[in-house]
């Protein structure tokens, strides 16, 4: 699978020591970690906020070589807590972006189905807002949308209904998704996992295997999913053997 983006051996100040990962086009992938461990200054280097001599490469062309418009078309980063709307609608901010007609019409159609086309975005709840911010950069770039911390603002039933949002997104557009959070619920939507404390990667994969890291997990001050960590204690007194996602099917293979 091609890669868009590789940072390699990142360090800046004392927050982060020699963070290497790398994003293939058209997957989510989930950078997890405690309060403080990183994120959002990760965000900001990829958003070309905080300035320094990174080796980071998108599409083969390091970042710092890269115009602005150019750099817009191809990532663009989500702070959910930090949206300034001028006084109009969902439909007449998507309406002012440059993009294919293909593009536009699906994310139109979106918007449509989301009920919010015609609403003042000073009237949209939080997940309203959240809905537009994806659907805005999803049509700006073509290559990669990072969104940053927006577990902080949203309950599970709405996370779930973002996720599934996203994952629509990806796979029409080819997309990649970067998401940070503190939480792990949502893990098993991403097609790998990062895990950040004091500034280091402690563990990557598939998400399935790292979310089975239950004692590291803990250590960094992040709570393993119920079920997973269910599972993975079961299967440690051999009681089943293997970790069991589904809550009937583990209670049947427990009778069984």
């Amino acid at each position: 699978m091609e890669v868009v983006l590789n940072i390699n051996d990142l360090n800046y100040l004392d927050i982060f020591e020699n963070i290497t990962l790398s994003i293939e086009k058209g997957t989510i992938v989930i950078i997890s970690g405690p309060n403080k461990c990183g994120k959002t200054t990760l965000c900001r280097i990829l958003d070309r906020k905080v300035i320094g001599n990174y080796n980071i490469n998108l599409k083969g062309k390091d970042i710092k070589e890269y115009q602005l418009e150019e750099y817009d078309h191809l990532i663009q980063v989500i702070y959910p807590n930090n949206s300034n709307w001028i006084e109009n609608t969902p439909l007449e901010e998507i309406e002012r972006i440059t993009c294919s007609k293909e593009k536009k019409d699906f994310i139109v159609k979106k918007l449509d189905t989301l009920k919010i086309s015609d609403k003042l975005i000073s009237k949209l709840s939080t997940l309203e807002i959240i809905f537009l911010q994806i659907l805005k950069a999803s049509l700006k770039s073509d290559e990669i949308v990072i969104i940053d911390n927006m577990d902080q603002y949203l309950n599970k039933k709405d996370l779930d209904i973002v996720y599934d949002l996203i994952e629509i997104i990806k796979s029409k557009f080819k997309l990649s998704f970067i998401i940070t959070t503190t939480s792990l619920e949502n893990a098993l939507k991403a097609n790998k996992l990062y895990v950040i404390k004091e500034g280091k990667i402690i563990l990557h994969g598939e998400p399935l295997t790292v979310l089975q890291n239950d004692n590291i997990l803990n250590k960094a001050g992040l709570n393993v999913p119920f079920m997973i960590d269910l599972s993975v204690k079961l299967r440690d007194y051999e009681l089943i053997k293997n970790v069991e996602l589904d809550k009937e099917r583990l209670i049947e293979t427990l009778w069984n």
